[in-house]
């Protein structure tokens, strides 16, 4: 009987981290394409910095929307391209899972590199869309989603500098600001963010 109460507190902090998880997962997508956090960069140099910074944060986002691309641009013709780089798909992120569950472990830190381990998945990838002759709808993919990357790198405003022109805003109008900053974090409470 003892074995259930610790069957059941595991499962529900299993549960507690999966929901956590969604929310976050709710809240970096609430963050990577917020309205309000689009700006024109001063200057060139502003530009780069930004593209940047934000290549570095949401790196994984990127990722993420080159591979549906890619997925999107393989579906109508080449099918076995497709599950393919779905397969390799699930090895990959078997790989970060592992890593995840085992981060100090060196066993996984010596028998796989993170490094070697994403050059090998590149390598086979690209070796297949070669092989099966898919590089026009690899490079249709990439034409698609390199300006969108570009676009959403250069124009998207970090969160901690908007946050510290709120503040300013609100001391100058007098707390006027105050109320419309409340107002999108009641929203953002709203939406799970």
């Amino acid at each position: 009987m003892a074995s259930y109460g610790g069957v059941l507190r595991r499962s529900a902090s299993v549960v507690q981290r999966a929901r956590d998880g969604v929310r976050s997962t709710r809240k970096a997508l609430a963050r990577f394409a917020r309205p309000q956090s689009f700006a024109a960069p001063p200057d060139a140099e502003a530009a780069a910095v930004r593209a940047v910074r934000n290549v570095r944060s949401f790196r994984f986002h990127y990722a993420l929307l080159f591979w549906i691309l890619i997925l999107a641009s393989l579906f109508p013709h080449r099918r076995p391209t497709m599950l393919f780089l779905m397969a390799a798909s699930k090895l990959a992120l078997f790989f970060g899972a592992l890593l995840k569950v085992f981060p100090n472990s060196a066993i996984v830190q010596r028998i796989v590199d993170r490094r070697v381990m994403g050059a090998l998945v590149i390598f086979v990838i690209g070796t297949e869309i070669v092989v099966t002759n898919a590089v026009l709808e690899f490079l249709l993919a990439v034409a698609v989603g390199v300006p969108l990357v570009l676009l959403h790198a250069v124009f998207r405003v970090r969160d901690d500098l908007t946050a510290v022109v709120e503040e300013t805003a609100a001391v100058v109008n007098g707390g006027e600001f105050r109320q419309i900053v409340e107002k999108e974090k009641k929203e953002d409470l709203e939406l799970g963010s």
